[in-house]
């Protein structure tokens, strides 16, 4: 015969099972969600993402920068849970998602401002960080501009050069946190 908890251990036990499950709530991240293809299909409420960083004329060319003509401004936003995730464990969790949208430099405007501001959207990429998932650690997915929530596109094939470049060319595990400042002092030495 056992014998019975006293409250005060009952009511401690159940405000650890609380906080253990609150806390997990909280290290727990949106995923990525894919079609039977394996396509990535493009997420709901990008607008709600956490903007990381913006450049422009980091355009993929060989060309020098013309200030008269920049190319595009590049826009990247991290998905709002995976980002609360990087900060709480400095690392990113297996489904972590970025944004990389490519917007029409334009220097005219109403009114009329000095400098360039983003204009048309042109395309967009997902990088979904998931060694679990990807032999290589990370997929690439290429969008249209047009596309919306629920749009599938698959995953460049490995050793793309989106691949190459950000395993040669990132500070941390693939990505250019030296160009994001919301996140960069959290990544670790090394």
């Amino acid at each position: 015969m056992s014998r019975p908890k006293p409250p005060l251990l009952l009511a401690m036990s159940a405000s650890l099972a609380l906080l253990a499950s609150v806390a997990g709530a909280q290290t727990a991240i949106e995923a990525p969600h894919y079609n039977s293809e394996g396509e990535l299909l493009y997420p709901e409420d990008t607008d709600m993402w956490v903007h990381m960083g913006s450049s422009l004329g980091s355009d993929y060319s060989e060309g020098p920068f013309d200030p008269e003509n920049p190319g595009t401004l590049g826009v990247v936003q991290m998905e709002p849970s995976a980002y609360r995730y990087f900060m709480e464990n400095n690392e990113y969790a297996d489904g972590t998602m970025f944004l990389l949208s490519f917007y029409a430099s334009e220097s005219e405007s109403s009114p009329q401002l000095s400098g360039f501001v983003q204009g048309q959207l042109n395309a967009k990429e997902i990088h979904v960080i998931d060694s679990a998932r990807f032999e290589e650690g990370r997929g690439f997915f290429l969008y249209e501009a047009e596309d919306i929530a629920g749009d599938a596109s698959p995953k460049l094939p490995n050793g793309s050069t989106c691949v190459v470049c950000h395993m040669a060319e990132g500070d941390y595990n693939g990505t250019f946190t030296q160009f994001y400042p919301p996140i960069r002092d959290n990544v670790p030495a090394g």
